[in-house]
């Protein structure tokens, strides 16, 4: 999931620290907006990573013109704001990794998934003088990888058990905090390959040809999902979530806001060089990064119920190795908003 230095996904372990430590959602009391008491000031909320983009130009826009006086898009930065802007109200609209916005629901907190932004964005990187032309080739090899047990890691598990090979025995998993720290480390030749989601793969291979080394964008972790789990090619990673409160308050709000993150979608697909200079700032990193970046994260808005059979796959496939990534089941029908 920085987005210089945090990956898409946040740590699930820094997750669950989180929600520990509010002593259980459900048992809050529902707090109101701090927009609400303004009204009509609202903050939309994006991830600390590329598909961010849709959001700040759906704002941008001015879609939501005629339902609030003003409109704002923000980047949430670290696990710890995220929840307690949930908890407290202030964030209402936000987008976070799929699996979250389900252990969130699982955990009694009052958000729905409002839709998927993102279908994969995941890479296995060679380094140099490394050769990877299928999953296997990684037996043996050293693979950097971002947190443990976080979605990056489990996905990398499942494609490496479905190819056959056993992740803690055939392949040495080298874990770091963030896919940015991976970065220096294969570009130094600490390791064979690295796994990295965007953007941080799409910096790899600027920062490699800007210090003269090699480095090679091998394989796509989602097209290996596909393959292993028999599905479409796809894994809806991240989207937009909303507070129950505020959904039931402003149903028209997530309406517009989720059909304006369709249309900018087309617009970023079109304009990559503004879109990348939209979100540059707000996400902290140089435009030339962000607009490589923009092509390879498979930008697709789909509502939560229209992506329902492809988000309970992704949940299934991570439970297999980690049930608890999403509180221990799938959510309910209630999670899935389809405007």
């Amino acid at each position: 999931m920085t987005a210089s230095s945090m990956p898409i996904g946040v740590s699930r372990r820094r997750f669950l620290e989180c929600l520990t430590a509010v002593g259980g959602l459900a048992a809050l009391p529902v707090l109101t907006p701090a927009w609400a008491a303004a009204k009509g000031r609202l903050t939309v909320w994006g991830m600390p990573a590329s598909p961010s983009v849709v959001l700040a130009r759906a704002v941008a826009s001015g879609a939501l013109s005629t339902l609030v006086e003003e409109a704002r898009f923000d980047v949430w930065r670290t696990a710890d704001q995220m929840r307690a802007g949930v908890v407290s109200g202030d964030m209402s609209l936000f987008a976070a990794p799929s699996y979250a916005v389900a252990n969130l629901f699982n955990r009694g907190a009052g958000v729905r998934l409002v839709n998927v932004l993102t279908w994969g964005l995941l890479y296995v990187f060679a380094g140099q003088g490394v050769t990877l032309t299928r999953i296997e080739d990684l037996r043996g090899k050293t693979l950097l990888v971002g947190a443990k047990n976080d979605a990056p890691d489990l996905l990398t598990r499942f494609v490496l058990k479905s190819a056959g090979l056993d992740p803690d025995r055939d392949v040495a998993l080298s874990y770091v905090g963030t896919s940015a720290e991976a970065v220096p480390l294969l570009l130094a030749g600490k390791a064979d390959a690295a796994i990295l989601p965007e953007p941080a793969a799409s910096a790899a291979e600027i920062r490699a040809r800007q210090a003269g080394v090699t480095v090679t964008r091998s394989l796509d972790i989602t097209e290996l999902y596909a393959a292993s789990s028999g599905r479409p090619v796809g894994i809806p990673q991240a989207g937009l979530a909303v507070t129950e409160t505020f959904l039931n308050a402003h149903p028209d709000v997530v309406f517009a806001l989720h059909e304006a993150s369709v249309e900018a979608a087309g617009w970023v697909a079109a304009h990559p060089s503004e879109a990348a200079a939209l979100i540059a700032d707000p996400l902290k990193l140089p435009v030339p990064i962000v607009e490589a970046s923009l092509p390879r994260f498979r930008l697709k808005v789909a509502s939560a119920q229209d992506a329902r059979a492809d988000l309970e796959a992704y949940f299934q496939a991570l439970m297999t190795l980690s049930p608890d990534i999403v509180a221990g089941r799938l959510p309910d029908s209630a999670f899935y908003w389809g405007g």
